[in-house]
Formats: C-alpha cells, structure tokens, sequence
C-alpha cells in the first residue's frame, strides 16, 4: 500500500512551505501537455512516469525529503511512488485523486481535462 495525501492537506502544507514552516518535494508525474492544462501551485520537477527510472539522477539530490507525487487522478503517481521505493527513497506519498482532486476540493478554477 502506498501511503497517500489527500489534496486538501497538500494545500496546507504549501501554504506553510511557502511560509517557510515545511520542507518537501513535489513531483508531477504527468506529461508535458497535462501540465500546460493544470499545474498544482508549487510544484518542483515534471518528470514524466514513463521517464521516472530513467531520469530519477535528477532527483536524487531530494532523496532525504519527502516526495509528494501526483497526477491526473492518482494512477500514475501511485506507480511513480513504487519506482522512487525501488530507487531508495524512503519518504513518499501519492497525492490522493490528483489534479482533479485539487480542482473539486481546492481550486475551482484548475481546469479539469
């Protein structure tokens, strides 16, 4: 079982990240065109899941943060979680319904696609 977080308390602790009160790393996990429809404010690196094992050296400096990962709907980044497992790290979770989520319970405005 991959551990999860759901959108809402994501949006929480952006918040206190960006007021300096938490410290982690976010990860979508979707294609490019996805991210030019709907961006989680915050984000940090795109690497697309089907490049994520191939390009995970491009994240290793983040290896003793936690990860949170997500997509469109929570698929691809709940995969996502098992590669960066498989890779070493130790501090992840699966953001709980993703983009749509985010867009149903945070920001009615994201676009939905």
């Amino acid at each position: 079982m991959v551990p999860e977080i759901d959108v809402v308390s994501l949006k929480k602790r952006l918040d206190a990240r960006a007021e300096g009160k938490d410290d982690f790393f976010v990860l979508d996990v979707r294609n490019p065109n996805e991210q030019q429809i709907a961006l989680v404010p915050g984000t940090d690196k795109l690497i697309p899941v089907s490049e994520l094992a191939a390009r995970i050296d491009e994240i290793k400096s983040q290896i003793d943060k936690e990860i949170l990962v997500y997509c469109r709907s929570g698929g691809r980044s709940g995969m996502a979680c098992g590669i960066l497992a498989q890779a070493g790290f130790k501090s992840y979770k699966n953001v709980a319904g993703g983009t749509l989520a985010y867009s149903d319970l945070v920001d009615p405005n994201m676009q939905k696609y």
